[in-house]
């Protein structure tokens, strides 16, 4: 019925015009003086409203037809269904439709070339960075199976080529991660103190380098999230703090009231016209010569991460007074709810 009042108020002008010219003949017959002329003019004005209403009743028919077969056509754009649509328009509708039609059909199929394209990048990326870690997890067997025979100086290296190896590849596996349209997110209650010690763990060797020293505070603090996800983003903090370390490099992890874990470092710090940006993909910003290694892309996989699990990163930071990062996560009973 809306449809109908509304192609009745677009028609509004042509019943008008109608009119005019019924009123137009009714003068006509009045200056003859026919007898009849009451009835032929009733019976005038009467067939061009009824004349007027039936158009509309079939125009208002048709453009639901075409409706329907639109919709269809959107739901299932074959060949059938775009014959369909075709057959319900006329004349220069028919042409410019079809035009359009052919216009999205190849719009669809580039489309659908470029998914393809970049669901192969995606397998094939996965599929290296994989691979890649096959070499890297039998290096590691061949360390803890032979340090004790191995020159310390030689062991050292290796863990230190093995942890660098290890952190690009893993970057390479989370970039495709956020990228993909399956993101294979697991969440579950995990000891956040178990995890920190895990990635501190795992940047070992590049950590001793720098002559760290790593005081984890986090008690027994449980948190819910996706394992691999958290030990990325805590991963991107420590190798951050690394990078832009100070002489006597101090790195610290506790937790603040409110579901607040606070990672924090004594290094060069970050400008405080670059902290705005530091999660932007490629931003490197302007910190001393580390910079000018740096890809920009691990804390800009981290606030992605981040965003996924429903985690919020706040940073402070002042020149040459360190770094300060507080990760805000939902409690175990809040995600509990939610869920």
């Amino acid at each position: 019925m809306r449809n109908l009042l509304r192609l009745l108020k677009h028609y509004i002008p042509y019943l008008l015009y109608v009119l005019f010219s019924d009123l137009f003949f009714v003068v006509l017959l009045w200056t003859t003086d026919t007898s009849a002329f009451r009835f032929i003019a009733s019976a005038l004005i009467l067939f061009s409203i009824l004349s007027f209403l039936l158009l509309c009743a079939w125009l208002h028919l048709r453009e639901r037809r075409i409706r329907r077969a639109l919709e269809d056509y959107l739901s299932d754009p074959d060949e059938n269904h775009t014959k369909i649509l075709l057959s319900r328009l006329s004349g220069m509708e028919k042409e410019r439709i079809a035009t359009l039609l052919s216009l999205l059909e190849e719009k669809e199929q580039q489309r659908a070339h470029l998914l393809s394209q970049s669901e192969d990048y995606e397998e094939y990326v996965e599929a290296w960075a994989h691979e890649a870690k096959t070499p890297i997890a039998l290096l590691s067997l061949i360390l803890d199976n032979n340090r004790d025979n191995m020159d310390p100086e030689m062991t050292f290296k290796i863990e230190y080529i093995r942890s660098r190896l290890s952190g690009s590849v893993d970057q390479m596996l989370q970039y495709a991660r956020i990228k993909g349209e399956r993101k294979d997110y697991l969440f579950e209650e995990l000891s956040l103190r178990e995890v920190i010690d895990e990635v501190i763990e795992e940047y070992r060797p590049l950590l001793l380098e720098k002559n760290f020293t790593v005081i984890n505070k986090v008690k027994e603090e449980k948190i819910y999230s996706d394992r691999r996800g958290l030990l990325y983003m805590l991963g991107q903090f420590i190798s951050n703090s690394i990078k832009y370390s100070s002489d006597d490099p101090l790195l610290e992890f506790y937790i603040e009231p409110g579901n607040h874990l606070v990672v924090e470092d004594n290094g060069i710090g970050v400008k405080k016209c670059d902290l705005p940006y530091i999660f932007e993909r490629g931003f490197t910003g302007d910190s001393g010569q580390g910079r000018k290694k740096a890809t920009g892309m691990g804390l800009y996989l981290a606030a992605k991460i981040a965003e996924d699990m429903n985690f919020e990163l706040n940073v402070s930071s002042e020149t040459g007074k360190g770094f300060r990062i507080v990760v805000q996560y939902p409690n175990v009973e809040q995600r509990r709810y939610r869920n």
